[in-house]
């Protein structure tokens, strides 16, 4: 049985990525700053702010597992610079935090298990904003552009052993808080118009882990909203 261990799989991409993996017969394991006991997965709880928190979790998949076939790094912290002009300071650690540290932890300690696998994957969701980023979301968009270069460095460092990818979502599903105009501006700037939902991202996970010839690739999922109109 192939094993996948996917961070922030409380709600979203996450969660769904975690549960159709299971569906195909992997054991996964979530990482996540909440358990939630109705998810069909294995879960461990950690502080994504906190280092020790990481090594923590990171020790413990140690011990769970032998092998380790893929890694996801999908917990994300997405919020506008404008909402933390009270302590930006903190705002900008808490999303190294999330987006550049917590990856570069698991990806250094987990190395072994990925390696015992004989074809380990690693993919890195990060976003279309890691090049052409969003001014009302410079500080996200700045880590996200960091986990894209952590991925071409984890590439050049683990081959050819472990495969490190990443998939650059664009507008796949809304969250509640997206107003009807911002909606409509968003899928004015995207070439397939559509809300495609996050099945498109698993396709694209599958892509990677699928196909042996590929590292260091940054596939854009985005409807073609990268290229604008």
């Amino acid at each position: 049985m192939k094993t996948a261990v996917i961070t922030g799989t409380s709600r979203r991409l996450g969660a769904y990525l975690a549960e159709q993996l299971t569906q195909a017969g992997y054991r996964v394991i979530g990482l996540t700053r909440q358990q939630n006991p109705a998810q069909p997965f294995s879960q461990i709880e950690l502080d994504y702010q906190r280092s020790d928190s990481v090594l923590e979790a990171a020790a413990q998949l140690k011990q769970q597992l032998g092998q380790l076939d893929l890694l996801v790094h999908n917990a994300s912290l997405f919020e506008k610079d404008q909402q933390h002009q009270q302590d930006p300071a903190a705002f900008y650690q808490a999303l190294f935090a999330v987006h550049m540290q917590l990856p570069a932890l698991l990806n250094q300690q987990l190395l072994p298990l990925l390696q015992a696998s004989g074809a380990g994957n690693i993919v890195h969701i990060t976003d279309i904003y890691a090049d052409n980023p969003n001014p009302a979301f410079a500080l996200y968009c700045s880590t996200k552009a960091g986990l894209e270069n952590l991925m071409k460095s984890a590439a050049k460092a683990y081959a050819p052993l472990v495969r490190v990818n990443s998939i650059q979502p664009g507008p796949i599903q809304f969250l509640p808080e997206h107003s009807s105009e911002e909606k409509q501006q968003v899928m004015q700037q995207t070439l397939i118009a559509t809300e495609a939902g996050f099945e498109p991202i698993l396709k694209g996970v599958r892509f990677l882990v699928d196909n042996p010839f590929v590292t260091g690739l940054s596939l854009k999922i985005d409807g073609g909203r990268a290229l604008g109109k």
